[in-house]
């Protein structure tokens, strides 16, 4: 009765407080006819809400939490120097015992961590983690009188969450650690130890088993033939032939005259014992500690071939060379200036230690060997940062341009059709591209890859009843368009307009079957958004470059194209303006206040992120800053999921609030630089009380 109604102590440390004296009160016999409903005891009850909880009178007598407690991580002197470094040890209840210590430090870090948790749409049980653990990190690099964590502190963190590393390393708060990114592979969790080495019981190798691999199919082979051996004498153990399996294998090796000796190799169980650090450490404890790389200082190349880099995959690299060791410092220093996640560090910096270490620190280096390192370490992050990297010093041979993902489409789909069609939709593909139109406007592959859809199913169709395209008939392009309803229609019209047209235009068909059709299609109209939608939609992100993105589309109707192909140069300050390159022409955009302040901070965070980027591109991203390539797509309409909008409809909404102001078409054109049809489809959809036919 106690326990369940007054004593808090033993509610709470039952175990502690069976040794303290304690007094009970006295209490009433109540009748045999009076009975109390029990009530069950232990540290939590089942409420109402259906969750477990203290009751009131325990509640109102727990002990308050101790939220700065001394004994842990006491800070040091800063600058201080340790004699020898201690372990950390680092429990996930200490972080608990630090918050009231560290609370300016994580308060400066929330911006930080509210960027990555919106970024990547991570939980809130991610940032009370995340919180925890910045907590034992900053404590213990006070403990250890440093500035910054250093990447030891990271590794000793009970649980590390996603993304802390990224906050310290945008805080600027990590500390870089060369020697930690070059001499250890990337890791993703603590490792685990290893299992003792031991000897097996055959062959007497030492592994890791009490029988190693080869033993245990050598005794599942010759289970029948036990004895002793008739060389060494060892056994009882599986025979073949008279000998056990170290004997046979010596023999073959050094031949017949190895039955004179009795004596046995000593060798390793297999090669997971080589992957042992430690045991890498002793059984390399002769080897030299620089060597030479494998290809000499000025010798030729009689031809190219591509290298097989497997075998480095789980190899002990040498210590590294000076050459090499000043590279892998001016690659750390490279990460560190552009703030390189450590992860991606340390797996690029793998990569070029080891193609360092077997071609030479000053030779130049081919990207291809650079990817294939890549996909044997299996690396974090991509290449082309390295790939940068070597560029600017002059160390890089480019590969041969790749083919897109649209443009491998093209060719797998052309290829698997029958010989005769499959060349007639190669001379097609060719005509758009340019081959015989040398003045005429090339098609992407993107757009080829729409039209080999659309035709899938008529070119299914085709082949099984015809050999060449031009047997094609006016029924059957009839037949191929009314199979599908509405846009589906239309589109398939289109490509195979497309189509037959070069085709006569390469004079491989006498009759275009496609002349004379005409498909309607339904003209979608633009549609506005509810005004709350669009309420407070910068205040969506943090994020300089979201932010300036989303001024542009809301504000200006700037399209995902030109934001993309925006460069540096384009960007005219002094007068507030934007000019954006397009194909058929050029168009200016005047900047508004807000547009040109969300500009100005997002050009200093971008030169305060990455002051080396050779990136001309005025939207950058970690991947795009250390090449020359554009932004994906992709990245710009990210941009405005999470206000629930898109992209399209955002622009179109700014558009149509400006016809509603104007019936003027040429007013929307020189605003937003868009063309006249568009124009008049707007002012038609904003003014539906003009007479005539929207235009196509």
């Amino acid at each position: 009765m106690a326990i369940t109604e007054y004593d808090a102590a033993w509610y709470y440390e039952p175990v502690r407080a069976a040794r303290l004296p304690v007094w009970t009160q006295l209490s009433f016999c109540l009748p045999a006819s009076i009975r109390r409903q029990a009530k069950a005891t232990g540290t939590y009850r089942l409420q109402t809400d259906g969750r477990y909880h203290a009751p009131g009178w325990a509640r109102a007598q727990r002990p308050a939490a101790v939220l700065d407690d001394g004994r842990v991580c006491p800070p040091a002197v800063r600058g201080l120097m340790a004699m020898f470094p201690a372990p950390y040890r680092l429990l996930e209840h200490h972080a608990v015992l630090l918050r009231d210590r560290l609370q300016d430090d994580l308060e400066r870090l929330k911006p930080l961590i509210n960027e990555i948790q919106a970024e990547h749409r991570l939980s809130r049980t991610w940032r009370v983690s995340a919180m925890d653990a910045l907590a034992l990190a900053l404590a213990a690099r006070d403990a250890a009188g440093h500035d910054l964590v250093d990447a030891t502190i990271l590794d000793a963190l009970p649980h590390r969450p996603s993304g802390v590393t990224a906050v310290l390393n945008k805080a600027g708060l990590l500390a870089p650690d060369i020697e930690h990114g070059v001499a250890v592979l990337p890791h993703a969790r603590r490792a685990r130890p290893q299992p003792q080495p031991r000897s097996c019981d055959d062959c007497l190798s030492w592994g890791r088993n009490h029988i190693c691999e080869a033993c245990r199919y050598w005794r599942h082979t010759y289970a029948d033939q036990r004895g002793c051996c008739s060389r060494c004498g060892a056994g009882p153990l599986p025979l073949r032939n008279g000998r056990c399996r170290d004997c046979t294998r010596q023999r073959r090796q050094l031949g017949p005259d190895a039955d004179a000796s009795t004596w046995r190799q000593l060798r390793f169980a297999g090669p997971s014992l080589v992957n042992d650090s430690a045991t890498r450490r002793e059984l390399h404890a002769d080897r030299p500690e620089l060597s030479p790389p494998a290809i000499l200082e000025g010798q030729a190349t009689i031809f190219e071939v591509e290298r097989d880099w497997r075998p480095l995959a789980g190899a002990l690299l040498p210590a590294p060379l000076p050459p090499v060791k000043s590279l892998l410092a001016d690659f750390a220093r490279y990460t560190s200036e552009n703030r390189w996640d450590r992860s991606v560090h340390e797996s690029s910096a793998r990569i070029l230690r080891v193609a360092a270490t077997w071609l030479g620190a000053d030779t130049v280096f081919r990207e291809d060997d650079l990817r294939a390192l890549h996909r044997v370490f299996g690396s974090l992050g991509r290449v082309r940062g390295l790939v940068a990297f070597l560029d600017q010093r002059g160390q890089l041979v480019a590969s041969s341009p790749r083919r897109s993902r649209d443009e491998a489409f093209a060719q797998r789909t052309i290829a698997a059709l029958p010989p005769r069609i499959s060349d007639e939709i190669g001379t097609w593909v060719g005509v758009l591209r340019g081959a015989s139109r040398p003045h005429h406007r090339v098609t992407d592959y993107a757009t080829l890859r729409r039209y080999l859809i659309y035709l899938a199913k008529p070119l299914a169709d085709w082949t099984t009843r015809y050999t060449t395209l031009r047997q094609v008939t006016e029924a059957d392009i009839t037949a191929a368009f009314t199979a599908v309803k509405g846009p589906r229609a239309h589109e398939r019209a289109v490509a195979v307009r497309s189509l037959f047209r070069a085709l006569k235009h390469a004079k491989l068909v006498f009759v275009d079957p496609t002349r004379g059709l005409h498909i309607t299609r339904q003209e979608l109209l633009p549609t506005t958004l509810a005004p709350d939608r669009l309420a407070g939609l910068l205040e969506t992100s943090s994020n300089p470059a979201t932010r300036l993105v989303l001024a542009l589309v809301a504000l200006h109707a700037t399209s995902g194209t030109d934001l993309r192909n925006l460069v540096l140069s384009d960007v005219l300050l002094t007068r507030q303006q934007l000019l954006f390159r397009r194909p058929h022409g050029r168009h200016v955009v005047h900047l508004d206040d807000t547009t040109a302040a969300l500009l100005h901070a997002w050009l200093r965070y971008r030169h305060q992120r990455w002051p080396r980027t050779v990136n001309s591109h005025l939207l950058v991203t970690q991947q795009t800053a250390n090449s020359t390539d554009p932004i994906s797509a992709d990245y710009v309409s990210r941009r405005f999921a999470p206000a629930g909008l898109t992209l399209r409809a955002v622009r179109a909404d700014r558009i149509l609030d400006e016809a509603r102001e104007t019936e003027d078409p040429v007013h929307l054109v020189r605003v937003f630089g868009i063309s006249i049809t568009t124009a008049m489809k707007y002012i038609h959809t904003a003014h539906p009380h003009r007479g005539g036919p929207i235009p196509r």
